[in-house]
């Protein structure tokens, strides 16, 4: 008996080692993944990347306030109070504005983006080997997974980081829905974690894994024609779950988002490619057009088949990369689907077919671990083993920075014209701005290039323009007077000095109002009325009014938070308990059949 738990004791060591091992190699693939940007400290930017910079400052300086949630905007998008924070999920940028308070902006963003490069690395690692058994196909997976072209135009070259983050949880959701639908229904709350994380990071990439679920369930019950209770019920506690552990997340949807009318991304399909414009930037492997998935998952498409066509389970996932593949493209007639109201409200809102890059760069991936295992287990080579591993380390260190050339050919052709602060005219942030730590904050005093009216309140047409210049240009209005004006802020507060004259009874302020908005006049609460443009708009008689606006949520949100908490420290001790006890983390349930 002593023999056989020292056998057990020795084991769990060995595990613990490897768990070890595989981390810190992980660690130094992302140090050198990253030191090269940390050396050069410069970036420039494009698309979305003054959007979450943006979020990620108003979030550091309302936590140098000592305020821990950030609901609206006071100190960033011109002090207009919007709530991105409420609708666009920030949970992931917290440790960004964290490092703030240690390193120079530059450094840590760069820090925050190797810490998902880390994660994505680890999880893309433990997913594949709880689906392979298999700790060479899941190094490799790793790899090729993290290291893909779309992976890394998402974060460092076009800065679409909610998009980014939720790359790195696909695994877990796609291994998880494997374990409810196919194979151990104990391993349920796998799903729901997986859920939960995509939803702390990007609402849009939950909406497309739900749509990709529905097909596979589909597909599952017209070809097996079965789903047992059993796996209806894993599904069902996987959904609670979820529910449960981000309802902190929806709450805000539901009590201000919900027939509010306001403002969300345009639904429809934009920027269609053709097959030949994914397959021309993907044999490049370059990261500088969103087209592009790489030379490596482009070859798994081409020949992929060859590698699974004796696996019913291998050949599934390849099909459903090459489909999502060609699903990117115009051989899906997009454009056909833009006057069809029932396709449009289900699909459009995707906007991008190119964004199922992420889903099939997951999938072939998965092929492409799979081949490439393959060729060297079955393969004799000249020298060690171990060599063959730190060749391929090697080789996807020529890979990534390969991929990754455009972020500095940018930086080199802006020339050291660095940003320097808009002079007051409040224009966009010019496109390909180059920043250092000395100019970081120049950022803000600039439109953000997209996403600065995002979830204001919708205007007619004629009138979206004018409504949404206003109040990016802190513009009051008193009856027929307008009056431009600077406002004092402090965490998730804004406050106007208004005076006005006594024919003038309302004071409308540039301050997007939604249902938990408070409105404090003169020192005391008071009831407001939104006005036209959607904002704060009071009732006085006084001259000389001070009027500060502020978001207060309900109290459904504190409770869902707590809720969070207290489900995770759950999962937490369930976990610990099943260690303890040497069970596998999702029990040891009898094996269920299909």
């Amino acid at each position: 008996m002593e023999l056989n738990n020292h056998t057990i004791r020795e084991k769990k060591l060995q595990k613990l080692k490897n768990n070890l091992l595989i981390i810190f190699i992980f660690a130094l693939i992302t140090f050198v993944y990253t030191i090269v940007l940390l050396h050069v400290g410069q970036l420039a930017l494009t698309s979305d990347s003054s959007f979450h910079f943006s979020r990620v400052e108003e979030i550091y300086r309302n936590l140098s306030e000592h305020h821990l949630f950030t609901f609206i905007a006071s100190y960033t998008f011109n002090h207009t109070g919007v709530g991105n924070f409420l609708f666009y999920p920030a949970v992931f940028l917290y440790p960004w504005a964290l490092l703030r308070f240690w390193f120079n902006p530059i450094n840590a963003f760069i820090i925050w983006y190797g810490m998902f490069i880390f994660a994505t690395l680890a999880i893309g690692y433990y997913s594949m080997l709880d689906f392979s058994k298999s700790k060479t196909r899941s190094f490799i997976f790793a790899i090729i997974y993290t290291i893909a072209p779309y992976h890394l135009y998402l974060g460092i070259y076009n800065y679409v980081l909610g998009e980014f983050v939720a790359y790195t949880f696909l695994p877990l959701v796609f291994l998880g829905a494997y374990h409810v639908f196919w194979k151990d229904t104990q391993k349920w709350p796998l799903l729901a974690i997986g859920i939960s994380l995509l939803l702390y990071s990007h609402l849009l990439s939950v909406y497309l894994v739900g749509l990709i679920l529905v097909c596979l369930l589909l597909g599952k019950l017209i070809v097996q024609r079965n789903f047992k209770l059993e796996r209806i019920l894993a599904l069902g506690k996987s959904v609670i779950l979820a529910i449960l552990l981000s309802s902190f997340i929806l709450v805000p949807f539901v009590t201000d988002f919900m027939n509010q009318k306001i403002a969300a991304p345009k639904g429809g399909f934009f920027f269609l490619m053709t097959a030949q414009q994914l397959i021309d930037p993907s044999i490049s492997n370059t990261i500088a057009i969103n087209r592009s998935v790489g030379i490596v998952i482009l070859l798994t498409a081409f020949l992929g088949w060859y590698f699974v066509k004796e696996n019913p389970r291998e050949r599934t996932i390849y099909f459903i990369g090459l489909i999502l593949l060609c699903s990117s493209t115009t051989l899906i007639p997009w454009s056909s689907f833009k006057h069809n109201t029932i396709i449009l409200n289900i699909i459009g809102k995707i906007q991008f077919p190119y964004r199922l890059n992420s889903y099939s760069s997951l999938f072939l991936s998965s092929t492409a671990s799979l081949g490439i295992s393959q060729l060297m287990e079955h393969t004799n080579w000249k020298y060690p083993k171990k060599f063959v591993w730190v060749a391929f380390v090697l080789l996807s260190f020529i890979g990534y920075y390969g991929s990754i050339q455009p972020v500095f050919d940018r930086i080199i052709a802006a020339n050291h014209n660095f940003l320097t602060k808009d002079k007051g005219n409040l224009i966009s942030l010019p496109i390909n701005a180059l920043i250092n730590k000395n100019n970081y904050n120049n950022i803000f005093s600039y439109l953000v290039l997209y996403g600065e009216t995002d979830y204001y309140h919708k205007y007619p047409a004629k009138d979206a323009m004018a409504y949404n210049q206003s109040i990016y240009n802190n513009q009051v209005i008193l009856g027929k007077r307008v009056v431009k004006a600077t406002p004092k802020v402090s965490a998730n507060k804004i406050t106007y000095l208004v005076h006005k004259n006594k024919t003038e009874k309302n004071i409308n302020l540039p301050v997007i109002a939604y249902n938990h908005t408070q409105v404090k006049l003169n020192g005391k609460r008071v009831n407001y009325t939104r006005s036209f443009r959607g904002t704060v708009q009071v009732k006085t008689k006084q001259k000389n009014n001070q009027v500060t606006v502020s978001y207060q949520p309900s109290k459904f949100f504190y409770v869902s938070l707590i809720v969070c908490w207290l489900t995770w420290a759950g999962l937490a001790l369930t976990w610990a308990l099943k260690q303890k006890l040497g069970m596998r983390l999702t029990g040891t349930g009898r094996k269920l059949r299909r």
